[in-house]
């Protein structure tokens, strides 16, 4: 019997041996995936932001890019109106005070 439990007793040491090595190894895989999808999201960002770069240089800036471009002057030029005119309803002269400087 001596010989079978010492069997026994290594058979179990090389099966939790071999248990720890996949337990590693797995840890090991799954840290290397975190890091290697963190590169290449980054990888494809900077595909993307190339891509556009190269767009805007052949194409001009795009539609969204020109409308936002035009209303930053229009909210300029619209913030100066407002300080000369009335700022909404309810802030103009009377009507009264109109006729009377026009008579």
């Amino acid at each position: 019997m001596g010989m079978l439990t010492d069997a026994m007793t290594r058979l179990h040491g090389e099966i939790l041996s071999a248990r720890h090595a996949r337990v590693a190894l797995r840890g090991g895989l799954v840290q290397r995936t975190v890091e290697r999808r963190t590169r290449v999201s980054a990888l494809c960002a900077g595909f993307a932001r190339d891509r556009a770069g190269g767009r805007r240089a052949w194409f001009g800036p795009a539609l969204s890019e020109r409308q936002s471009a035009e209303i930053q002057p229009r909210r300029g030029l619209m913030a100066q109106a407002g300080a000369d005119a009335p700022a909404g309803p309810g802030t103009h002269e009377p009507a009264g005070h109109v006729l009377e400087a026009a008579a």
